[in-house]
């Protein structure tokens, strides 16, 4: 198959041109014409979709999203899970960390085993389901946010390898508190199997959160939402993260957990690799208002804000990786080209896919999406298979945008 555009996102800027796709790789993109160019092994006869001046753009990488569509991954149905995989792939997201609110520990085990179930069941028919993101349970009670404080606890090996081995190794990323007591040896373990340590929900000072990135920590979990306020004479985990080169941070770009202000100030500090968008979005994402639940918490909906029954925390968001993606060009004023990035390429980085996922290039898989000039999605493409779309028709062929 072969897809043409005038706008294709790759990582040496935006170009005219076509790509062409076998295998549910990308095998060639550049000038129309590119994949012929001295490549006798590409059929010349391959169906060729010309979407016009519509954006193409690597697939979306949700690192932080707990649901959508009426269905969340605080489950031991694979089938929800999968679900949550193909609400979301029709906005865009074509990989993702299936994401825990803090629950007892045997049901993080349960909700592991099913992620490892739905990373089959998911493939070719929504978003690839790259493994399970838990945040928690080893989090401050202090800074609980939505969650169940009384599911918190302290680390301890036993639990810990116990969640490593759940599932298989399903266990990608693990958002934790660095100051509680064996935090430290806990983001050596987290490391050592390959696993992402990502510190949030905290009441740490900045040594302490130094000590946890010296260990290994390579993340932030909602970076202003769950930690301190920064103080110029502590700055606390925020600062830390901030300051630190070694740290990705998540930002929710909704307008509702920060400030559009305050995510240009962590954008001009992080800079643009530095900066992940997630959706953090929850059970109600893609539904009408009303009542939903974050694990076993009810949740009330309304105006498109999700807080705990009864008025209390925000819980989690209704946003989008599409919507997130829209909002960062025009909250934190940057290109589609680098509002991208931070939605595709610094996440795969992250996770170390960047030679899989995150861009588009020769040899990497065939997951894009395929955007209007407003950057809502028309179609996605996922390891060379449409799982939302095709476009029906070439897109509006306008000037390309900032």
């Amino acid at each position: 198959m072969r897809l043409r555009s005038e706008r294709i996102v790759t990582p040496s800027g935006t170009i005219a041109g076509e790509l062409s796709i076998r295998g549910g790789s990308i095998e060639a993109v550049g000038p129309v014409g590119t994949a012929d160019a001295g490549r006798p092994s590409v059929d010349a006869d391959a169906s060729t979709l010309d979407v016009g001046g519509a954006w193409v753009v690597p697939g979306y990488i949700d690192t932080h999203v707990h649901g959508g569509g009426g269905a969340q991954c605080n489950t031991a149905d694979p089938d929800e899970i999968a679900a949550v995989a193909r609400f979301h792939a029709g906005h865009g997201t074509t990989a993702l960390l299936a994401t825990t609110a803090a629950a007892p520990v045997q049901e993080l085990v349960a909700v592991l085993e099913a992620t490892a179930s739905a990373q089959g069941r998911a493939r070719h028919k929504g978003a690839t389901v790259l493994g399970a993101h838990l945040e928690g349970p080893f989090l401050s009670r202090k800074r609980p946010g939505a969650m169940d404080a009384e599911a918190f606890i302290d680390p301890d090996p036993r639990t810990v390898e116990r969640l490593l081995r759940a599932g298989a190794g399903t266990l990608k990323c693990m958002t934790l508190a660095p100051e509680l007591p064996g935090a430290t040896e806990l983001v050596r373990e987290l490391v050592r199997a390959g696993a992402v340590a990502s510190v949030g929900h905290s009441e740490a000072t900045y040594d302490q959160t130094l000590e946890a990135v010296r260990a290994g920590a390579r993340a932030a979990t909602h970076a202003f939402n769950a930690m301190p306020p920064l103080h110029h004479r502590e700055p606390g985990l925020l600062g830390a993260v901030l300051d630190l080169p070694e740290v990705s941070v998540e930002l929710i770009c909704d307008g509702v957990h920060v400030a559009p202000a305050t995510l240009r100030l962590a954008y001009r500090a992080k800079g643009r690799d530095r900066v992940r968008l997630v959706s953090d979005a929850i059970q109600g994402a893609g539904m009408p208002d009303g009542d939903y639940r974050l694990a076993r918490a009810p949740i009330t909906v309304a105006g498109g804000r999700a807080r705990l029954l009864g008025g209390g925390s925000i819980a989690g968001s209704m946003l989008t990786m599409e919507a997130a993606v829209r909002n960062a060009v025009r909250f934190l004023g940057i290109t589609v080209q680098d509002a991208v990035a931070l939605a595709s390429a610094n996440p795969a980085r992250l996770l170390g896919l960047e030679r899989r996922k995150g861009t588009i290039a020769a040899g990497l898989d065939a997951d894009l999406a395929v955007l209007d000039d407003d950057l809502r999605v028309c179609a996605t493409l996922v390891e060379g298979e449409w799982v939302s779309g095709p476009p029906a028709a070439p897109a509006t062929t306008s000037s390309p945008g900032r």
